[in-house]
């Protein structure tokens, strides 16, 4: 067997315990989530107050990956929305670089890997990221199959998103995941999506 299948083979392993990282609770898992889900609407300057919490709980807690993350994420977002391309390019290579140094700190965390993937997938392909999105998607799946500690809707979001960047990246199986992201809630949004 090679590195690369024993590696692929111990983090599919682990992303399936799929606990939370000592620093980060549930409850700064949900306050993660609301503060970038104002960041999909949108707006520039929203965006740049929920940057400025995620900095906050970084500056009181600098191992809470799971914040750091999100963080990247927001500032991809913000990058995404911008309008004048040098600022949208800072963002984005700051963006790139939180969720790197996140996926490091935690490499066994799936809520850390599944911002990432998602992240990844999203940012336009000529930013060479879309190869690390289909990787730790290939590692999410096994977890998001297997529940563990993920909730639903996160195993539903994992099995939608990797299932088009499989077929964006003609990497078999994304028919497969979009019938079980159906099938675990059809009328979860996710559910509706993968119609």
């Amino acid at each position: 067997m090679n590195r690369r299948f024993l590696g692929i083979l111990f983090l599919t392993f682990s992303l399936a315990m799929g606990s939370l990282p000592a620093e980060a609770t549930a409850e700064d898992l949900g306050k993660y989530r609301a503060w970038h889900d104002v960041c999909l609407q949108g707006d520039v300057k929203t965006i740049d107050l929920q940057i400025d919490k995620f900095e906050q709980q970084l500056a009181s807690n600098p191992k809470d990956s799971l914040a750091k993350a999100f963080l990247g994420s927001a500032c991809a977002l913000r990058a995404k929305f911008g309008k004048w391309g040098p600022t949208k390019l800072s963002f984005l290579k700051r963006g790139r670089k939180l969720m790197e140094e996140a996926v490091l700190a935690s490499p066994t965390d799936a809520r850390v890997r599944m911002v990432r993937a998602i992240a990844y997938y999203r940012i336009p392909k000529r930013f060479g990221v879309r190869d690390t999105s289909v990787a730790d998607f290939q590692a999410l799946v096994p977890a998001a199959k297997a529940g563990g500690k993920l909730t639903k809707g996160e195993r539903q979001a994992i099995l939608y998103y990797a299932a088009h960047a499989f077929r964006e990246e003609k990497v078999a199986g994304s028919e497969e995941l979009l019938t079980l992201c159906r099938k675990l809630d059809p009328n979860s949004e996710y559910g509706k999506l993968a119609h």
